[in-house]
């Protein structure tokens, strides 16, 4: 695990100033405290922060091949490291460390890019040179539990596991991308390829970016999840037909092999453990696969309006001989991490449980480096209520937000703001994607409330719908097209996007079990019946597991950490919420329109938490990210 930098010069001939590498590299510094590495060879710029968990004395990086001439830098892990390794070996490679990154260079060799990646079991973004071809390799693992951005810039392609990498190179800057930020207030989060930098883009998921002879390639898709289950009449062949029993089987099995792999580790595993059915699962798989000291870590609070799983995290602890570490925290220690985590979001992100996942990474990091958590069950295997009531519909966002549950609710709420807000907010108000997530504004707001320093062109509900037509695949399974949407966005850009940035805020790193390509290739294989049964998700993992979880664990239904925000916006943050927003607003946000959201939230006429949240984060991230560039200002040297 670590965090990898670099560039490549486009043009032919230059090399970039050796302290603007330096910058990139120790600005990932929590990513990996452990080393340091470089490497500057024919144009090219390697570099990374490390981690150490497998080979602590061999692993350091860049690692080459036997010849020097391919190397290669890799964030993550690769659980069948093992494997690949004695199979390369018995080909006639040599190995010079136990690494699993030392795979990468010699897989290369013997498979070609595509031979490779198509064997890769693991989280990873990489970035592999072959000096002899001119050729750099960008690489993101199958389901974006890694995260990998890049820009181009003066002749340059830079790239980062962070936006602060890009940002210290003294060649990015602290430009909004608008269509990325209006996305991000329409979600919480900004999805798929984009940034909210104008010059930056993410890889996607899956996806590999190739850079040959100074040109870099359009990024192509090296995997992708299956679009079809056995729902729908092509995918079902009578040779695919397969009994309930038989696939139940088959996720005992798949699931139990998945977390013995993700335990391979030369440094103590732990488990995030809330006492819900995904962390309670993953924990029994691992009582089954060691019989070492498995050290469970949860978080409650005293705050009595938080849903506290802290017993159900201790019963689960007690059921697999774990030793359960536990933390209780009031409302004042929760909200003292607010200006922590402002700094350690490397890209705004307004779902507030980051505040508690950061709370329990600081927790777990005072024993270990490793844990196992439970990210990706739900949108594999239908773990969320909206998923019981899809209707058989196409995109359809504007459809959707046309229609108002109550359209004088927010004309009630806004009563005397600036002409036009209390029109056009009130169409969003409990609307949703395909999926059944819930959108946080209306397009017609977003617009109003962010002014644009560029022409504007389709709006916020467009261009989702577009990404979500694209996300949704071509199954005729409803429930299926609502999961391809939200493991193609609200996973890899939320939920794994919030664990990877809190997690390595303390050089933690987590590892998701369930994400396994194999789970997730067979979870989007099922039918329907076998993840959604009634009214209740994730049928086939209560079914093949039951024994193991016991009917307390079993039964229980989903719960998340659910912050009493909207008590502290009126309370505890006021005031900072406020000087941020309002006191100083910055010129790319009307002030009126954010004046009358906070004065709409703060008299009781409306609940308008997660929009004024996701505001306040954005715009001290943005802050953030400008001071950042203001540092890199005062990086010597020159392209």
């Amino acid at each position: 695990m670590c965090g990898i930098a670099g560039f490549v010069d486009l043009v032919g001939g230059r090399e970039l100033a050796v302290d603007r590498l330096d910058a990139m590299v120790e600005a990932m510094f929590d990513r990996g405290p452990d080393g340091r590495g470089t490497s500057r060879q024919a144009g090219v710029a390697l570099g990374m922060r490390r981690l150490s968990i497998i080979d602590l004395a061999g692993g350091q990086q860049p690692i080459e091949n036997e010849d020097g001439r391919i190397r290669v830098v890799m964030n993550g892990e690769l659980y069948n490291h093992e494997a690949l390794q004695r199979e390369l070996e018995a080909a006639g490679h040599r190995f010079r460390s136990r690494s699993d990154t030392e795979v990468l260079v010699h897989g290369y060799e013997e498979w070609g890019i595509d031979g490779l990646l198509a064997r890769l079991n693991g989280m990873f973004a990489f970035a592999l040179q072959d000096e002899r071809r001119e050729t750099v390799f960008l690489a993101r693992d199958r389901l974006g539990i890694k995260p990998l951005l890049y820009a181009e810039r003066d002749g340059w392609l830079l790239f980062g596991s962070s936006h602060d990498a890009l940002l210290a190179s003294g060649l990015v800057e602290a430009e909004l991308d608008f269509d990325a930020v209006e996305l991000y207030l329409l979600l919480q989060y900004v999805p798929g390829t984009y940034s909210p930098l104008r010059s930056v883009q993410r890889l996607a998921p899956g996806h590999l970016l190739e850079v040959r002879g100074g040109q870099a390639r359009t990024p192509r898709a090296w995997w992708s999840l299956p679009s079809q289950s056995l729902d729908d009449a092509a995918a079902a062949s009578a040779s695919e037909r397969r009994s309930d029993e038989d696939l139940v089987a088959e996720a005992r099995e798949l699931l139990a092999d998945a977390v013995r792999m993700h335990m391979v580790s030369d440094v103590e595993v732990g488990v995030f453990l809330s006492g819900g059915l995904d962390s309670t699962l993953i924990l029994g798989l691992m009582r089954e696969a060691t019989d070492n000291t498995i050290r469970a870590y949860s978080i409650g609070f005293e705050d009595q309006r938080v849903f506290d799983e802290s017993a159900h995290a201790r019963a689960a602890a007690e059921r697999f001989g774990a030793t359960y570490v536990p933390q209780l925290f009031t409302a004042q220690e929760v909200l003292a991490q607010v200006d922590v985590l402002t700094r350690v979001l490397d890209e705004p992100i307004g779902d507030a449980a980051c505040l508690p996942t950061l709370l329990l990474s600081e927790l777990a990091r005072r024993d270990l480096k490793v844990v196992l958590s439970g990210e990706g069950a739900d949108e594999l295997f239908a773990g969320y209520g909206y998923y019981q009531d899809l209707p058989p519909r196409d995109p359809g966002f504007v459809r959707n937000f046309d229609r108002g549950d109550d359209p004088g609710f927010f004309a009630r709420a806004f009563k005397g703001a600036k002409r036009g807000t209390m029109t056009v907010q009130r169409s969003f108000h409990g609307k949703s994607a395909i999926s059944g997530f819930p959108y946080a504004m209306s397009p017609d707001f977003i617009a109003e409330l962010v002014r644009r320093d560029t022409a504007r062109g389709v709006d916020a509900g467009a261009r989702i719908a577009q990404l979500e037509a694209q996300w949704q695949g071509s199954s005729t399974s409803p429930l299926q097209r609502a999961l391809r949407v939200d493991a193609s966005s609200w996973l890899p850009d939320d939920l794994l996007m919030k664990v990877d940035r809190t997690t390595m805020a303390h050089s933690l790193e987590a590892r998701v079990p369930f994400l396994d390509w194999r789970v997730a290739n067979f979870a989007f294989s099922l039918p329907a019946r076998l993840k959604l049964s009634g009214t209740t998700g994730k049928a086939i993992l209560r079914r093949a597991f039951a024994p193991l979880l016991g009917e307390r664990f079993e039964k229980r239904e989903k719960h998340g950490f659910n912050l009493p925000m909207h008590a502290w916006m009126r309370n505890e943050l006021r005031d900072r919420v406020h000087a941020r927003l309002v006191d100083a607003c910055p010129n790319w946000l009307d002030r009126p329109c954010v004046a009358a959201l906070l004065e709409a939230h703060h008299s009781g006429r409306a609940s308008l938490e997660r929009s004024l949240w996701s505001l306040f984060v954005l715009v001290s991230w943005h802050e953030r990210a400008r001071e950042r560039v203001r540092a890199a200002a005062l990086v010597g040297g020159a392209a």
